[in-house]
């Protein structure tokens, strides 16, 4: 799911980490505009954000492809995830990394009260510029308010009129964008000092990795971003050997069963704390991707 990287930066800095230097570029909403969405695989970020996340996924009576819906699933898993767990760290410093996030901001709705800073980060600037939209509340930006809505009023059970407002503005004031390379020495371009608290990523990881070796070769440095009981969080498409963006055919080269995924996150380091499956009926299976299911997991470092 992702593609090549365009190197229009604002500004750089170095920050001195324990075990090497981080060189960081950071984006401002100035950035982004309309006519830098051309990425050959996001060439149609509106188009893609309508395939995966629907106009309202939480109604059965009005998801049509729900071979593919699986916003409930998720929306609940990260629900679930820091109301357990955010007493663990400090919630008034602690800092989540976004790994390979795409257009997409709603991983971040459950975690914006118990977190200091956000640094969203992916590999293709149309999508870092596209969150920065959203983030600058131009009218051009995809509309999650109903993920927003699903997650104050519903998961959280908050009643006041204008919660899901001051959600939204809460989450845009901490919310950071900026580039990453999974592949590189060096994944982390915009963030400003690690290792963090809480590591994430959805959905990418796993498609971007030619052997399962350098599978877990990502993993480590992700392990090595994270703060001793630290926790890593991750969405995986399980098993998938091909997957659709619009109507194009991407390829998977390195498809990575639910035992891989668990393996891999063992050899790098962390300790599973949860795993859940969603699994994709038999019939669906052959619709946007040959994906069998997805996990979430929860791991930490000791």
């Amino acid at each position: 799911m992702l593609s090549r990287l365009s190197s229009s930066l604002v500004r750089s800095f170095k920050v001195r980490s324990s075990r090497y230097i981080l060189r960081f570029r950071f984006l401002s909403t100035q950035q982004s505009s309309d006519k830098d969405i051309n990425d050959t695989l996001y060439s149609d970020i509106k188009t893609f954000l309508a395939q995966r996340y629907p106009t309202n996924p939480f109604d059965e009576n009005v998801v049509v492809d729900k071979s593919i819906n699986i916003s409930p699933w998720t929306m609940q898993s990260y629900h679930n995830f820091y109301q357990k767990y955010h007493k663990e760290w400090d919630n008034s410093t602690a800092v989540l990394l976004e790994i390979a996030g795409g257009p997409c901001i709603y991983p971040h709705i459950s975690a914006a009260p118990y977190v200091a800073e956000i640094y969203h980060t992916d590999y293709v600037k149309a999508c870092c510029d596209e969150v920065l939209l959203w983030k600058s509340k131009n009218p051009n930006a995809y509309d999650w308010s109903l993920y927003f809505k699903q997650v104050v009023e519903k998961l959280e059970g908050q009643t006041s009129p204008d919660a899901v407002t001051k959600r939204e503005d809460w989450l845009r004031s901490i919310l950071n964008v900026g580039l990453c390379d999974v592949k590189a020495d060096v994944v982390v371009p915009a963030i400003k000092k690690a290792p963090v608290d809480i590591v994430s990523s959805s959905f990418c990881l796993e498609v971007c990795q030619e052997s399962l070796e350098e599978y877990v070769y990502l993993i480590k440095k992700l392990y090595d971003l994270t703060v001793p009981k630290g926790f890593f969080i991750s969405q995986t498409t399980l098993e998938v050997s091909w997957y659709k963006v619009g109507q194009i055919k991407h390829p998977n080269p390195c498809p990575v069963s639910l035992e891989d995924v668990k393996w891999a996150y063992r050899k790098a380091g962390y300790n599973i704390l949860y795993s859940d499956f969603w699994d994709r009926p038999m019939e669906l299976r052959n619709v946007g991707s040959d994906s069998v299911g997805f996990s979430f997991i929860v791991a930490q470092k000791p």
